[in-house]
């Protein structure tokens, strides 16, 4: 049975590999960009989230539609947008990259808004997926790449373990979904990494695999919002970062899911494997 895929936000921590997994699968796939670009051997479609027109052209002839959306303070509008062109485009099956605890009645802003935006997937009564990944182990090598190579990682995490997840194994789910969506319509999945660690056990790896010693200090929630606030952060983005601290910090973030394992029949990469291929950054 035709199976056509369209891959939103293509170039990030989960689309970019999960790109290179559809391909090697040779899956009949494009990808969504918001201008043109020169993407040798894979297709692309130009629209905007903000233009319903644009994207329900764009939908069109696609049977499964993987969605992520950026964070912005106008998102839900956008997924608003998207699901409207997906119904109005015949799409079949929708899998959207949400993230842990999404939940619309969340006393927290980021479950909440995630699980606002799942609602109104869910309304269009397309077939659903959700894929609602934990904290990402790829945050190491970006917004604490230069704190490691200071020495100290500072967090707001109140000394909790967490599952962290390498994105490309949420890359590697995702593309089992999207080539089989049927045996996926109507269930989320936790996706975490295979191992619970606190901040102070990951700094532990990355000293031993940099060769020198890095410090790991947990700071009050409220002093991340100052430091946030000082830095000019705006205020959509400082309450939903306040609201993922809080969460980790209460020890909801804790706790390993088997979903990765059981769709994808072997274990998760470890954040000792992650960081043995990103050491030399940090050096």
């Amino acid at each position: 049975m035709a199976n056509k895929i369209l891959v939103t936000g293509a170039s990030g921590n989960i689309g970019a590999p999960l790109v290179k997994e559809l391909q090697a699968q040779g899956a009949d796939f494009a990808v969504l960009r918001s201008k043109h670009s020169n993407d040798p051997g894979v297709e692309t479609r130009v629209a905007d989230f903000g233009d319903v027109a644009a994207l329900t052209q764009a939908f069109k002839g696609i049977d499964t539609l993987f969605l992520l959306f950026p964070l912005v303070e106008n998102k839900v509008a956008l997924a608003t947008n998207a699901a409207a062109a997906a119904k109005a485009a015949g799409v079949k099956h929708i899998v959207r990259s949400s993230g842990a605890g999404a939940d619309s009645s969340s006393s927290f802003a980021l479950p909440k808004l995630q699980g606002t935006i799942d609602d109104i997937l869910v309304a269009t009564g397309i077939p659903t997926t959700f894929l609602r990944p934990g904290g990402f182990m790829q945050n190491y090598a970006t917004y604490q790449s230069q704190a490691i190579k200071d020495g100290t990682i500072y967090m707001a995490d109140g000394g909790k373990s967490q599952a962290l997840i390498d994105a490309r194994d949420i890359a590697a789910v995702a593309a089992r979904v999207l080539t089989n969506p049927a045996a996926h319509a109507g269930k989320a999945y936790m996706l975490t990494g295979g191992e619970d660690f606190t901040g102070a056990d990951a700094a532990k790896t990355i000293s031993a695999a940099v060769g020198r010693s890095v410090q790991h200090v947990s700071v009050p929630t409220e002093a991340a919002v100052a430091t946030m606030n000082q830095w000019g952060v705006p205020p959509f983005i400082v309450n939903v970062m306040d609201s993922l601290n809080q969460i980790i910090s209460a020890g909801y973030a804790s706790g390993v899911s088997p979903d990765v394992e059981n769709i994808l029949g072997r274990k998760p990469r470890t954040f000792a494997a992650f960081v043995g291929e990103n050491s030399a950054a940090w050096k």
